[in-house]
């Protein structure tokens, strides 16, 4: 018995649980608007991007934000990946910045430990979501694009899949993210179809269209679709399908206008950067994940 009770509080020390990690995170740094999360595992904290500053910061379970990457050449920072030590965060221009530098476009790549830059990759038409392979390789979305971009491990940048259903007239294909069954899903999010991508390869997954379309992110529970209203005919909530019948398992409305997802150990947490307000030409120092 006392074995087990000593190998279940370290257990609890190394995971975490759900019921002690608040259900709603409130955090505040000077108008952040994170549109990017993911879940460092090494340090038991968020990881969030930034449209106005550019940056990558650490936000804890209690909402207490600190810078990690920063006075880079990134305008605006937007879809995070974290893998083998690495931050890999996709950046460029889209007009919410502090500063401007018009066409910039690419893949920043920064060690998870120190936030010191590694490289920094252009790769073309609107860089904005990142998923990673089991063999380390990036891929790139191009909302201003056709393309599904690769970048190695070696920063070499190739087209990995192209097909005209992935882009369109304003914002095409955004969210991305990788099944380990050996294929990536992207959603468009004018249109809020999904994609099955593998090399020169496009097909349309048999799911519900969701428009507005953004964050993808895979959990326990299935593929959670996060969807706004921010520049598409869409709605502000959180669904979840099933990954074999690619139907809906769940759907729940948002108050506010959610970006994306990040799977922790203490469940999904829906991350809520206001950026609805930057669309109107207002900031805000508060921001918000959710579980």
């Amino acid at each position: 018995m006392r074995i087990a009770l000593a190998v279940l509080a370290a257990l609890l020390l190394v995971t975490g649980t759900a019921s002690a990690t608040p259900r709603h995170i409130e955090a505040t740094s000077p108008s952040l608007h994170p549109e990017g999360v993911q879940w460092d595992w090494t340090r038991g904290q968020f990881l969030v991007s930034s449209l106005r500053h550019g940056t990558v910061s650490l936000v804890s379970t209690n909402g207490h934000v600190r810078p990690l990457v920063t006075g880079t050449p990134m305008v605006s920072t937007f879809g995070i990946q974290v893998d083998r030590g690495r931050i890999l965060v996709a950046y460029g221009d889209i007009g919410f910045g502090e500063r401007s530098v018009p066409g910039q476009s690419g893949l920043g790549i920064f060690d998870l430990r120190t936030g010191r830059a590694i490289k920094f990759v252009d790769v073309p038409n609107g860089a904005n979501d990142v998923a990673v392979d089991l063999q380390g390789n990036a891929y790139v979305t191009g909302t201003l694009g056709d393309t599904i971009w690769k970048v190695g491990r070696d920063g070499t940048v190739t087209p990995f899949a192209k097909d005209a259903r992935l882009g369109g007239a304003s914002f095409g294909n955004n969210g991305i993210v990788w099944d380990p069954r050996g294929f990536l899903v992207t959603g468009h999010y004018t249109n809020g179809t999904l994609f099955k991508v593998t090399h020169d390869k496009v097909e349309e997954l048999p799911a519900p269209k969701l428009p507005g379309a953004d964050g993808l992110t895979l959990t326990p529970q299935g593929l959670t679709v996060v969807t706004n209203s921010l520049s598409a005919p869409g709605k502000n909530a959180v669904t979840v399908l099933d990954t074999r019948t690619w139907q809906v398992k769940s759907q729940r409305d948002w108050k506010t206008a959610p970006t994306t997802a990040a799977r922790t150990p203490h469940g999904t947490y829906v991350l809520s950067g206001y950026v609805d307000l930057l669309v109107k030409g207002e900031t805000t120092d508060v921001f918000s994940l959710d579980r």
